[in-house]
C-alpha cells in the first residue's frame, strides 16, 4: 500500500470526498470517515501537513508551519487555559490564546485554539447537555468530563488518589520520605523461584550489595527471540554482557572483556564484562552505591545465545496495571563464569542461606 494514501484515510474525508480540516468536522451519521480522530486534518487541503518544513526565520516561535501535531495541529494542548475565565490573557507575558469578542471566536498568536472555536467564555451549558455541549466556556480541559484540570484521577486507581514514593521491592536504601518502605498495595508472589531479598536494615541485606537494572539495546527486539535469529543483528550484538564502573571492576576483580557471574536469590547468570564510565557510582544517603546494568535480550535459542538477564529479577507488580519492577533490584557480582548444572543451583542456595532468604 501507498503510505501517502493511508495517511489520507487516517486524516479523514467528508461526504464529497474532500479532506477534513479537523475532528470538529466529524459527524456521527456515517457521512464522514476518519481512521484516527486525533489525526484528523493531518492531510488538510490535500497536503501532507506533517511534511511542512517552513524555516523558523519565516514564522514565529510557535512554529505552526513546521510539521503537524495532534490533535488539530495544536502545539500547546488545553491552551484555552492561557486565558482567564473571561477569555483575557492572564498577563502580557502569558499571552497565547484569547477570546476576540468582535470576531466571536478564539484567536491567538498562531496556534490552533484547543477549544470549540466559537464557544464564548460566558457560555453556560444546559442541565441536560451532553458531550462537548456540557463543557462551559470557562472550562479549558475539554477532554475531562467536567472541563477542569485534575490534580489526580478521581477513579480507577487502587492506590490513589495522589502519587507517592515507595522504594522498590528490593532496594539497598530506606524510604527517605516516610516509614512505609514499599507500596502497600503491590502484588507479591511468594514462591521458591521468586524469593525476595532483605530490605535495607534487615539482616542479610549486605549479601546483595549492588543495584541491578536492565535495559534494551537498539539492535535487539524485546527479549530477543526474534532478533537473535537475524544474522546481521546477531553480529552487531553477539554476546550477553554486563556494564560496570571502573571502580566496581577494581573492587571485584572484574576484567574488561572477561566473564562475571551475577547472582540474586532467583538465579545466577554469566555475562561478558564491559567496564565503562557510562555506569557511575551513585552517592545516596551518605554512602556510595554501585550499579550493574544488563540488557535483557538473550536466551537459549538463536544464532547468538546467552543467559537471560530477566531470570535475575523479582516479580512484584503494581496493583493498577500489573507492571513489574524490572528496572530495580539488588544483586552481587563476582569474577568468572557461573557453575553448571546442580552447582549453579547450589550457588544460588548458598546466597539464599547467607541472606536468610525464606521461600
Amino acid at each position: 500500500p501507498d503510505a501517502e494514501h493511508i495517511l489520507q484515510e487516517i486524516s479523514g474525508r467528508g461526504p464529497d470526498g474532500s479532506f477534513l480540516a479537523s475532528y470538529d468536522e466529524l459527524q456521527d451519521d456515517g457521512s464522514t470517515s476518519c481512521g484516527s480522530w486525533i489525526h484528523c486534518g493531518i492531510y488538510k487541503d490535500g497536503v501532507n501537513q506533517a511534511a511542512r518544513k517552513k524555516p523558523r526565520t519565516e514564522q514565529n516561535w510557535i512554529a505552526h508551519e513546521w510539521g503537524w501535531a495532534w490533535p488539530k495541529d495544536t502545539r500547546l494542548i488545553y491552551n484555552r487555559a492561557s486565558a482567564d475565565p473571561d477569555g483575557n490573557p492572564w498577563s502580557e507575558r502569558k499571552r497565547y490564546v484569547w477570546w476576540d469578542p468582535e470576531q466571536g471566536q478564539w484567536t491567538g498568536l498562531g496556534d490552533s485554539p484547543d477549544f470549540p472555536p466559537t464557544k464564548a467564555p460566558d457560555f453556560k451549558p444546559k442541565r441536560d447537555a451532553k458531550q462537548m455541549e456540557a463543557i462551559g466556556g470557562d472550562k479549558p480541559f475539554i477532554l475531562h468530563p467536567d472541563g477542569r484540570g485534575w490534580l489526580y484521577a478521581p477513579t480507577g486507581l487502587v492506590d490513589g488518589p495522589l502519587p507517592a514514593h515507595y522504594e522498590p521491592q528490593e532496594s539497598p536504601f530506606s524510604n527517605p520520605l516516610y516509614a512505609q518502605q514499599h507500596n502497600p498495595t503491590r502484588q507479591t508472589f511468594r514462591r521458591p523461584e521468586n524469593a525476595y531479598h532483605p530490605a535495607d536494615g534487615e539482616p542479610g541485606a549486605d549479601v546483595f550489595p549492588f543495584v541491578l537494572t536492565t535495559y534494551r539495546l537498539t539492535e535487539h527486539h524485546t527479549a530477543g527471540g526474534m532478533s537473535r535469529t537475524v544474522p546481521y543483528l546477531s553480529e552487531l550484538q553477539p554476546e550477553f554482557f554486563c556494564e560496570v564502573s571502573p571502580q566496581l571492576a577494581t573492587d571485584r576483580g572484574l576484567a574488561h572483556g572477561g566473564w562475571a557471574t551475577i547472582v540474586t536469590a532467583r538465579q545466577a547468570v554469566e555475562a561478558r564484562v564491559m567496564v565503562t564510565d557510562r555506569i557511575k557510582p551513585l552517592e545516596i544517603q551518605g554512602r556510595p552505591m554501585h550499579l550493574v546494568g544488563v540488557p535483557y535480550h538473550w536466551g537459549r535459542v538463536g544464532i547468538v545465545t546467552g543467559d537471560s538477564g530477566n531470570e535475575l529479577l523479582p516479580i512484584a507488580l503494581d496493583n493498577n496495571v500489573h507492571i513489574a519492577e524490572y528496572k530495580a533490584a539488588t544483586c552481587d557480582i563476582r569474577p568468572g563464569r557461573r557453575p553448571r548444572g546442580r552447582a549453579r543451583l547450589a550457588l544460588v542456595e548458598e546466597y539464599r542461606q547467607r541472606a536468610g532468604v525464606k521461600t
